[in-house]
């Protein structure tokens, strides 16, 4: 299983790849409003790059539970100058975290290699279309409803197999749209539109959504489900909860993996690999 972006194809042998997360909105659920000027997003990129981030995913719209919509240009008002920096100043692969086409496609058009489309085209059906025009990579995330409501939408007849359905129906749609099936990954999106013990469900059985033929990317930094296990609120305090639940879903077979806290994962990966 291969992942292919424009700039180079990453080998099973590179995997689990680490993606650093880059957020530029003020309501994150994690870090909102820590990165705003060019001095904080330099410093917070070089540090994901030197701690060994693989691939950086850069969000100006906040997808965190119950977050509000914000427009098409209010959105790339706080991505592109920030983009195009990231861009001239360092040498690693992009992903932009956006549900707009619009903004898909300035994004691809000014570098950006992948996008990281968190309501699977829910929002915005153009978004395949798009990312094939620029011969993209995109991730497809599973997401029972758009984020300001999809912690209300739960209900699944099996959640696995639902999910399996959604990226078969999703995976159809990219592939016709003209993306390269080896520049598709799934992430059965842990967080959004599910309980803890779904969150739960979904990392033990990463195995079953194999068969799809792409690679998956779980994103378990510091979400919710980490508290309620731990019985910690602050986000910022799940670090040795993330780590172990990223180490589980490499262990089960996801190929990359989505975090705020590069330099902790890195140490996991790096030790799992000497012990593989």
């Amino acid at each position: 299983m291969l992942f292919k972006i424009k700039s180079k194809t990453f080998l099973p042998k590179e995997f689990p790849l680490i993606v650093g997360v880059l957020n530029l909105t003020p309501d994150s659920f994690y870090d909102g409003g820590m990165y705003k000027t060019r001095d904080q997003v330099l410093k917070r990129v070089e540090k994901m790059v030197l701690e060994g981030a693989d691939i950086i995913d850069i969000g100006a719209e906040s997808t965190r539970p119950f977050s509000k919509r914000i427009s098409a240009s209010n959105e790339l008002k706080r991505l592109l100058p920030h983009l195009r920096m990231i861009k001239k100043n360092f040498d690693i692969p992009l992903s932009v975290d956006t549900m707009k086409s619009q903004v898909a496609e300035v994004s691809l058009g000014e570098g950006a290699e992948i996008i990281n489309d968190v309501t699977g085209f829910l929002f915005d059906k153009d978004i395949p279309k798009v990312v094939g025009k620029h011969n993209g990579a995109i991730i497809i995330n599973h997401t029972s409803s758009l984020p300001d409501v999809m912690q209300e939408n739960t209900s699944y007849n099996d959640i696995v197999s639902d999910i399996k359905a959604f990226f078969k129906v999703k995976i159809k749609t990219c592939i016709k749209s003209g993306i390269n099936k080896n520049s598709i990954v799934l992430d059965p999106g842990i967080g959004f539109g599910k309980k803890t013990n779904q969150n739960i469900d979904l990392i033990k059985n990463i195995e079953k959504f194999k068969s799809l033929g792409c690679p998956l990317m779980y994103g378990v930094s510091n979400k919710a489900f980490i508290g309620e296990v731990l019985k910690i609120k602050n986000p910022k305090r799940r670090t040795n909860g993330s780590v172990v639940a990223a180490y589980v879903c490499i262990e089960n077979g996801a190929q990359l993996i989505r975090v705020h806290d590069v330099k902790e994962t890195k140490q996991m990966v790096t030790m799992w690999r000497e012990l593989n």
